[in-house]
């Protein structure tokens, strides 16, 4: 009966640990704004093999050695100078694609256009490509576009991006360490809307 009890109160004590993920509500202007609406969740396999649920959106807060950890990183990737007083932009790719054709390439609108140029008119940034070292058909990411920086060490990926299956997503961090973070699928207006709001 003890014994009972006692995984019982594990479960619980368990429970609770797992839902305190500081995942706080976005306040914007615009209360029609995607990123106002309840975050659906998904089911996500980690990298250890087990299972949780993750928001599509939320914002949270790098710890200081977690930011200091970010900057560093970035610095050691990055051949030029970043202004860390300016928001940071990541879009970040994790799974290589299962078909490989060689001419192929995804028809995805982030591609298209320069969207580096449509987030400058909305302020300034520092704007990333990063990829999973992992990823070996670049051509599919439109590598004749876009100069993928690889996440050497998976340091990107422990922050922000630590489970399997949902492709990558997009993170958009304030200078205080304040961030924005959509998993999963996105499309191009997404980013822009984003940044929008969460200046």
């Amino acid at each position: 009966m003890m014994k009972s009890l006692l995984q019982i109160l594990l479960i619980i004590i368990l429970s609770g640990c797992s839902s305190s993920n500081n995942v706080k509500s976005i306040e914007s202007n615009s209360p029609n704004s995607w990123i106002n609406q309840e975050a659906p969740s998904y089911t996500i396999e980690n990298s250890d093999g087990s299972k949780s649920k993750i928001k599509s959106h939320f914002i949270s807060t790098l710890n200081v050695d977690d930011y200091e950890t970010l900057k560093n990183h970035l610095n050691h990737i990055y051949d030029n100078k970043i202004d860390f007083g300016e928001h940071i932009i990541i879009n970040f790719i994790d799974n290589d694609p299962k078909k490989h054709i060689d001419s192929y390439q995804v028809p995805w609108d982030i591609f298209y256009g320069n969207i580096k140029k449509d987030l400058a008119k909305l302020g300034k940034l520092n704007h990333f490509w990063i990829i999973n070292p992992r990823v070996r058909n670049l051509n599919y990411y439109h590598d004749d576009k876009i100069q993928w920086i690889q996440d050497k060490d998976d340091v990107l990926r422990k922050l922000f991006f630590e489970y399997n299956g949902l492709n990558g997503g997009f993170v958009i961090i304030k200078p205080n360490a304040n961030y924005f973070i959509k998993v999963g699928e996105y499309r191009k207006s997404d980013i822009l809307e984003a940044f929008k709001e969460f200046k």
